[in-house]
C-alpha cells in the first residue's frame, strides 16, 4: 500500500544550528607577558651593552704616582637585530557578505578580521620563540627578527648566528644551554641552570620558563630521591574528603631564583617554520627582553575593485633580547 514515508520526502528544512565552534583555545602567553619597548626608527635597531672588570686584589705602594689609566667603556659593545613585517589578508566577496545566511556568522567581514588577527598574534609568538635567524631585507628576502632560539646560545653553538652575532662576553655559559633529553632532567638540573646564571651575572630574580608540554610535562614528574637505592617518593598534601589530588608544579623555587612555568603550543619551531622542538624552553627574566612595536596590528581596507571587500592585519615588531647572558635555553 503506497504512502509517505519520511526517507522520500521532499523539500525537508536543514537543520543547521545557528553556531560556530572553534575548540583552538591555544593562547599567546609570551605576547601578554613581554614588555613593550621603544618605537623602533629604523629597520636596522642597536642597543649597548657593559660590564664590570673582574675583581682584582693587591694595593698601592705609598707615595706611588699615577701614570696609567682605565678605560671604563672598554668593555661596552652593541647587540642588534631588525624590524620584521607579519601581514594576514582575506577577501569576502559580495554574495558571501550581502546574500548567504551562514550558521553562526551574522557579519563575513567581521568574522574574518577577528580570526585573521588571532592568527597575526599566534604567528608573531611563534617567531619569536622559534630558531629563525634574522636577516636584512635585499629586494628578494624581507627582514626578519631573531627568535629566542638563535639568541640564547652559548659559545659552543653560536655559529646558528649567522650575522653580527653576540660578543662572547655577553653570551650564556655552557650551563644555560641545556642539551640533556627532557626524560633525564631533575630538580638539580634546573637548580645547576640557575646557578649557571647566577654565576654569570649575580641574579637571583623571578623567571619565566615558556615550555612545551613535554618540558611542562617535566616539571610535574620531578621526584625527591631518598639516599635509599632505588627507592623515590613524592608527598602529597590534600584533604581527605575532598576527593581529588592535585599533581601540578606551577612554581619552582630555588636556590638562586623562582620559576613559573608556563607551557605554550607555539615555541620550539625550526628556522623554516615546519616543525617543532619536543622539550624547547626558554627560561626568561623578562625585564630584559622587548617587543618593539613599530606598527602594532592594524585593519587596512582597500578599494572594492567589484569582486568584494579586500583588507589586511599587518604589524611591524622587533625582539630585543637586552643582554642574552643571564637567559638559559632547553634544546635536548
Amino acid at each position: 500500500m503506497a504512502g509517505l514515508f519520511e526517507i522520500n520526502q521532499v523539500a525537508k528544512r536543514e537543520d543547521l544550528l545557528d553556531l560556530l565552534t572553534r575548540v583552538d583555545e591555544k593562547a599567546t602567553p609570551f605576547m601578554s607577558l613581554v614588555n613593550k619597548g621603544a618605537t623602533p626608527r629604523n629597520t636596522y635597531i642597536e642597543w649597548p651593552v657593559d660590564n664590570y672588570d673582574a675583581p682584582q686584589l693587591g694595593g698601592v705602594v705609598d707615595g706611588t704616582d699615577v701614570s696609567t689609566y682605565g678605560n671604563p667603556a672598554e668593555n661596552r659593545a652593541l647587540l642588534s637585530s631588525y624590524l620584521q613585517t607579519f601581514r594576514k589578508t582575506a577577501k569576502v566577496s559580495r554574495l558571501a557578505q550581502d546574500v548567504s545566511d551562514v550558521a553562526g556568522v551574522s557579519d563575513e567581514i567581521a568574522e574574518a578580521i577577528a580570526k585573521v588577527g588571532v592568527e597575526l598574534l599566534r604567528n608573531i609568538e611563534s617567531t619569536c620563540l622559534s630558531d629563525q635567524e634574522h636577516q636584512a631585507d635585499d629586494g628578494t628576502n624581507p627582514y626578519l627578527l631573531r627568535g629566542l632560539g638563535v639568541w640564547i646560545r652559548n659559545t659552543a653553538n653560536i655559529g646558528v648566528q649567522t650575522s653580527h652575532q653576540v660578543p662572547a662576553d655577553y653570551r650564556p655559559a655552557a650551563g644555560q644551554y641545556v642539551v640533556t633529553g627532557t626524560a633525564a632532567l631533575t630538580e638539580t638540573s634546573i637548580q645547576s641552570v640557575l646557578q649557571s646564571i647566577w654565576s654569570s651575572t649575580g641574579m637571583m630574580g623571578d623567571y619565566k620558563l615558556f615550555c612545551d608540554a613535554t618540558l611542562r610535562r617535566a616539571f610535574t614528574d620531578f621526584t625527591r630521591t631518598i639516599a635509599t637505592a632505588g627507592y623515590s617518593s613524592r608527598n602529597f598534601d590534600f584533604a581527605g574528603d575532598a576527593k581529588k589530588v592535585s599533581n601540578s608544579t606551577t612554581i619552582f623555587e630555588g636556590d638562586f631564583g623562582t620559576v613559573e612555568v608556563i607551557a605554550n603550543n607555539f615555541i620550539g619551531y625550526n628556522s623554516a617554520g615546519t616543525s617543532q622542538t619536543a622539550g624547547r624552553g626558554y627560561l626568561l627574566d623578562m625585564d630584559k627582553i622587548d617587543m618593539r612595536m613599530n606598527k602594532n596590528p592594524t585593519v587596512e581596507r582597500f578599494e572594492d575593485q567589484g569582486g568584494g571587500e579586500r583588507f589586511m592585519i599587518e604589524a611591524r615588531t622587533a625582539l630585543q633580547v637586552r643582554n642574552p647572558i643571564g637567559l638559559a635555553q632547553f634544546n635536548p
